[in-house]
């Protein structure tokens, strides 16, 4: 069911602050209680041929040489001797058919408990059993187009061993891990009883988080790996149950050998929980509670009243997958720029958004704003091709892109020349907002930057893209002319006084004052006598 994958897919193993994890919550099960494999729940992995195994992996859950049977409340997978024409690998014949199931796309779980109880029917040499677990990018079917383009066992493609049993060295079983940082290691575990103990049902489990990860059998701890330095293993991961006849493992195949059946009575997944004490996994586990219907427990949901069908994250919040506006404008003068994408700018003649270099990545042109940007899905790796426009970026100082992602954790970028040379950037990838990032050339020491003619970007993911260019820096410009010195006001010279006369005698002034007194009292005395 629908409701099934969205339940998998975003529930987190985490603690709550103030608050002990007690027991365990049931949030997916198949008990196999019906009359047939549940699809809904399972893929049937028609065109897995790995480890030089000898079996054709079928669908066939209904004739006579059926290799799936759902009967009295369990899971039979069935190898069966005699060959097949093999659909799923173009028609190969093959001298064994067997079942190979997977819940990917179905169930997928990150963190919690997960569970089996099972027995394996046939101790005779050849068969290689197994109840195991993938990382759910990985590029197997079924292929959705979901980033799932990831080659085992690369982060986003990392596989763990829950139980893997093969006859030739039947005493014991392994638990494994295979990834690419050296994370976790094999374990084998002893049957007390020997092999025989196999045909027996037994309760196989994980309980996992982001640092650590414990294997159970029948409720006891058998291996412990402490994960906290692991870069895997923080992704969801979905589970396998299959029956391999040979190869790498199985080995020299039995003469006697005819059928061989792998009997499931439940595969479960759990969620920590304080709401109960329950310690296993398994059909009588409490139901996980869900009131609003989006997938996550109540114990984990932080948005406790999310609307019907929206996709929500871990915590049971909205997730947004794309963003609501566009990025911010580009300030540098168009002069200083060679653009690729951006409508800010001019982008150079003759360019190719979306070459065929056999990427899993679709590209599409998207508006927010009536601006243009680049939508990159289940990216893997994307080009852009200016082959007939090779450019001298030689005289730029730096190439510019924005992005923005919302579940995308790596991202390379690598500018081309003819040969091809090319070295990469690696950025730090951060989600859910636009993020500028600015690129100094002189990091790109291999490709000649007198002849880019191509643009490369690999990482995961969903990715938008807008305004990638290559820029200068602006010279520096001449100074503004200051304003000329303010002219000084001269200082007004004092009035010269005048001389004075050797021997110290009165100033001028004081003698042309006695001569006006004199000559008027001189015209006043001559008017009085007449």
């Amino acid at each position: 069911m629908h409701f099934t994958l969205r339940v998998s897919v975003f529930l987190l193993f985490m603690s709550i602050p103030g608050q002990a994890i007690a027991g365990w919550e049931l949030a997916w099960i198949d008990r196999f209680d019906g009359n047939g494999v549940n699809w809904d729940k399972w893929t049937a992995q028609t065109q897995a041929n790995y480890n030089n195994e000898v079996q054709c992996y079928t669908d066939d859950d209904s004739s006579q040489r059926r290799n799936y049977e759902v009967s009295d409340g369990t899971l039979k997978i069935i190898a069966r001797k005699g060959d097949i024409v093999c659909q799923g690998l173009n028609g190969e014949v093959r001298p064994w058919s067997s079942g190979r199931l997977n819940s990917k796309d179905k169930g997928e779980f990150l963190y919690g408990r997960v569970e089996a109880r099972l027995r394996f029917l046939e101790l005779k040499g050849g068969t290689w059993p197994a109840f195991w677990m993938l990382e759910n990018r990985i590029a197997e079917q079924p292929i959705k187009g979901d980033n799932d383009n990831v080659p085992w066992p690369n982060p986003g493609a990392g596989e763990i061993d829950v139980w893997e049993w093969y006859a030739n060295n039947g005493d014991r079983y392994i638990t494994n891990f295979f990834n690419a940082a050296s994370c976790g290691g094999e374990r084998r575990i002893n049957y007390p009883g020997g092999a025989p103990d196999v045909m027996s049902f037994n309760t196989y489990a994980i309980e996992w988080d982001a640092d650590n990860i414990s294997f159970f059998m029948n409720d006891t701890v058998v291996a412990e790996h402490d994960l906290s330095a692991c870069p895997q293993y923080e992704e969801p991961m979905f589970v396998l149950l299959n029956v391999a006849i040979g190869g790498n493992l199985g080995g020299q195949i039995a003469p006697d050998l005819d059928t061989a059946t792998l009997e499931v009575d439940y595969v479960a997944y759990c969620t920590p929980t304080d709401a109960n004490n329950w310690q296993g996994c398994n059909e009588s586990t409490p139901l996980m509670q869900d009131d609003d219907g989006d997938g996550v427990s109540n114990t984990l949901d932080q948005c406790p009243n999310t609307s019907s069908g929206v996709t929500v994250d871990a915590n049971g919040c909205e997730l947004v997958t794309e963003p609501a506006q566009a990025a911010d404008s580009p300030t540098i003068d168009a002069e200083y720029v060679i653009s690729l994408f951006s409508d800010h700018y001019d982008n150079i003649e003759d360019i190719n958004y979306n070459p065929n270099w056999g990427q899993a990545t679709r590209v599409s042109e998207w508006q927010i704003d009536g601006n243009n940007i680049l939508k990159y899905e289940n990216f893997n790796y994307q080009g852009t091709g200016f082959e007939n426009n090779p450019q001298d970026v030689s005289g730029m100082d730096y190439l510019h892109l924005d992005y923005w992602t919302h579940n995308a954790n790596a991202l390379d970028v690598f500018i081309v020349s003819p040969g091809p040379l090319e070295n990469a950037f690696s950025v730090e990838v951060e989600q859910q907002a636009w993020t500028s990032v600015r690129i100094p050339l002189t990091h790109y020491t291999v490709p000649d930057l007198k002849d880019i003619f191509q643009l490369k970007l690999v990482g995961n993911g969903a990715l938008f893209l807008d305004n990638i260019y290559f820029s200068s820096e602006p010279p520096p410009s001449d100074p503004p002319p200051s304003d000329p010195p303010p002219t000084p006001t001269p200082t007004p010279a004092p009035t010269p006084e005048p001389p004075q006369s050797e021997g110290g005698g009165g100033s001028l002034t004081q003698w042309g004052l006695l001569l006006l007194l004199g000559s008027a009292l001189f015209r006043r005395v001559i008017h009085s006598m007449r």
